[in-house]
């Protein structure tokens, strides 16, 4: 189980750093790193599944938040891709994605601490 969790918490690391750089970078230049972390979607979404099935038994409401947040957050960034292509990010919806990011990383933490004591 310690393999997925860190695989877990690579994959989103690697997702905040390829899609906060996505969003920085001028729209000629982040296509790369916006299909990089289309790409890390997959390991995260394996890894959550497999960390999602082992709490539900023991935790199923806070397992069940973290998945919305956790879909949430992809949801809101796939969003601002978009909006950056019209050139219209605003502000609003990239404070959004920071705190649903911060709040899944929250529960993630929560729900692995309370399965391990």
């Amino acid at each position: 189980m310690q393999i997925i969790i860190a695989i877990h918490i690579m994959s989103v690391i690697a997702i905040a750093v390829s899609g906060t750089a996505a969003l920085i970078l001028q729209p000629e230049k982040d296509k790369k790193l916006v299909l990089t972390t289309r790409i890390i979607y997959l390991p995260l979404f394996v890894s959550g599944l497999l960390l999602a099935l082992k709490t539900a038994h023991s935790q199923p409401i806070l397992t069940i938040l973290k998945i919305a947040v956790a879909l949430a957050f992809i949801a809101l960034l796939e969003i601002s891709f978009a909006h950056k292509i019209k050139k219209t990010p605003t502000k609003i919806v990239l404070a959004i994605l920071a705190i649903l990011f911060f709040l899944a990383a929250l529960l993630g933490i929560m729900l692995i601490t309370n399965e391990n004591s």
